[in-house]
């Protein structure tokens, strides 16, 4: 009987060992931060980020939308990285312009939030990658300029940069400096992107680069060159990503290696 019970208790010793150990491990995947959309009373994001992030290795938390800067500096310290997902168009306003008529729906709250964000993931040095909306919030937050309307303010109209087909599908070209970050993420000078925008950078952020254009010259990535790990693109590699794409997928391996180096600086 004693022999038994000693057998019991040393299964559970090793269960609970092997739950500490599952636990341990799992915690020590990065934490990566993703901004929010807000469409009526939600905090929400695309299935899309969330599994690429959890496909490279990080665990993905939605970061909701809110203006309490509290609560954000609260949560930024606990991050390891950060992505800031695509949405609507950002009001003219935070960079010095009026609105066009071409301007397409803005969000007040969610401008506030993101440039929020931004700004305390940047304080901290949480590395940072920007999508579609995001990159060009990057951009605005640092004090560069968007086209509003790319048909409207564009003189070349060759690239369709609202594509019709599904974000799955890449539909255009888009061409990367050889040295630049972007480059070196994918493996590749020139890769074959989806697109859904109207609005893009058009005046870039001083401590950036352009580092890739679509064949009609508009930017499709920007980096910084003064040593903060920011990084943005105009394409969605999320959506890519989970349809398959490998090279796409390397954009969220990338940040979520340098989510674990920034951990370890901590």
């Amino acid at each position: 009987m004693k022999e038994l019970l000693s057998s019991i208790v040393l299964l559970i010793l090793l269960s609970f060992a092997g739950c500490q150990s599952g636990s341990s491990s799992h915690k020590q995947r990065p934490l990566i931060g993703l901004s929010c959309s807000h469409p009526s009373d939600y905090s929400s994001a695309r299935t899309t980020y969330t599994e690429s992030v959890i496909q490279a290795g990080g665990t993905p938390m939605l970061i909701p939308v809110t203006t309490d800067s509290i609560v954000l500096a609260d949560i930024i310290s606990r991050l390891d990285g950060i992505i800031l997902i695509g949405g609507a168009d950002i009001h003219p306003s935070y960079y010095n312009e009026e609105p066009i008529e071409q301007l397409g729906e803005v969000d007040s709250l969610r401008d506030v939030y993101d440039i929020s964000l931004i700004r305390l993931a940047a304080q901290r040095g949480v590395p940072m990658l920007g999508i579609c909306r995001g990159e060009q919030l990057i951009n605005v937050a640092f004090g560069g300029t968007l086209y509003q309307d790319i048909p409207a303010q564009h003189p070349d109209t060759t690239v369709r940069h609202n594509q019709e087909e599904p974000s799955s599908v890449p539909t255009h070209a888009v061409n990367l400096l050889p040295d630049s970050e972007m480059a070196r993420i994918t493996g590749e000078t020139q890769l074959f992107t989806n697109t859904h925008h109207h609005q893009a950078v058009k005046q870039v952020a001083p401590g950036f680069r352009i580092t890739a254009w679509a064949t009609d010259s508009i930017p499709e990535a920007i980096e910084n060159i003064e040593g903060k790990p920011i990084w943005g693109v105009q394409f969605h590699p999320e959506a890519l990503t989970v349809a398959g794409d490998s090279i796409s997928a390397r954009f969220f391996y990338f940040l979520i290696d340098k989510a674990i180096t920034f951990r370890k600086s901590k």
